[in-house]
């Protein structure tokens, strides 16, 4: 059936993520008009009607959603606020997408899946990796036996860390009461996602998440080990202290490896690999750009969603299984065990 109204959209915080990414993807798309946002700090009210014309701003999201009668939100607060925000935004009738991570406890993402499901509205979680075309081509190649058993794969997500200019406050990035967590929970929770997604889904998890570099509170660097339903291993790296360096994800097979170098490009690794002289290389280029995506079509998909024309895989359960992982790795650091997940 075709749409015969635009969908009034408003978003929940307006910091980074919402004037870098939901505020333009939604602006420049002629499905939607972007009405209203929430934010207490009046900064953010400033740079919100400087940016995106006859927008409304309110100081609180109770009130915008009492006046506003919209029907998708974007919710962009600090991690601690997601549950509460999302599900207000359900409860009054509102498709959200909710940023990553989900929230901040397993019990949370409980009752936000259970206000969905009441509210028979559709819950997206702002999984951005997964709308790239280089991750999306891994997962279709690792399905149809593009590089035989896989059995290891590689995660890597580091670089100089939050900062101003992006994050508009930092402190909402390295105060544990709001952000829950540091660079594992912020950076690691796409690598997670990735490792489900592809892989997955993860049984178990040993980690170490450290504070190295920075003088802050919360982690800046964390290194899990993960093991799959499938049997095979996986690694994460992810850090707020990096220098240049590898960004991206690995899948090893019995029969090819696929190296997926956001920098460089996915290529297809097929040959011999040997300790001694008689290694063989052989290679194919997938894909020269595999970043393209991500936020550029994040919302355009998630409107897709909502008008069901896409299939809702960044859902719920994603978002759940995601940080029952992370919580995990945060467990297994504070006490030096392997966690079984579900155990």
């Amino acid at each position: 059936m075709a749409q015969q109204r635009k969908y009034r959209v408003g978003l929940i915080g307006a910091g980074a993520i919402a004037q870098g990414c939901h505020g333009p993807g939604y602006a420049k798309s002629d499905r939607v008009e972007l009405v209203a946002f929430a934010d207490p700090v009046k900064a953010r009210h400033d740079e919100m009607t400087e940016r995106f014309e006859g927008i409304r701003g309110y100081k609180d999201y109770a009130s915008m959603l009492q006046e506003e009668q919209l029907d998708i939100v974007s919710v962009c607060t600090p991690n601690a606020a997601h549950a509460a925000a999302t599900i207000a935004a359900l409860e009054a009738g509102c498709h959200v997408l909710c940023e990553k991570p989900m929230a901040v406890t397993l019990d949370e993402t409980d009752a936000m899946i259970a206000a969905a499901r009441k509210a028979r509205k559709k819950l997206m979680i702002g999984f951005t990796h997964r709308m790239m075309t280089g991750p999306e081509k891994c997962r279709e190649m690792l399905r149809a036996g593009g590089i035989g058993k896989p059995f290891m794969m590689r995660v890597r997500f580091a670089h100089g860390g939050p900062y101003p200019g992006w994050a508009k406050d930092p402190d909402t990035f390295y105060r544990p009461e709001i952000s829950a967590g540091g660079a594992m929970l912020d950076m690691g929770i796409h690598a997670i996602d990735l490792c489900n997604w592809i892989m997955g889904p993860v049984v178990s998890v040993t980690a170490t998440c450290k504070t190295l570099l920075k003088r802050i509170k919360v982690d800046d660097n964390a290194v899990l080990l993960l093991e799959f339903k499938n049997g095979a291993l996986g690694y994460i790296e992810v850090g707020w202290t990096s220098k240049p360096g590898f960004t991206g994800l690995e899948l090893y097979g019995s029969e090819g490896s696929l190296i997926c170098d956001y920098l460089k490009g996915l290529t297809l690794f097929g040959g011999k690999a040997s300790a001694g002289q008689d290694s063989v290389a052989e290679w194919q280029t997938l894909d020269p750009t595999p970043t393209q995506g991500g936020w550029d079509t994040e919302i355009e998909h998630w409107l897709d969603v909502v008008s069901g024309d896409a299939r809702l895989h960044m859902d719920g359960k994603a978002g759940r299984a995601a940080l029952e992982v992370a919580l995990a790795a945060y467990e297994s650091s504070r006490t030096g065990r392997r966690i079984t997940l579900g155990a």
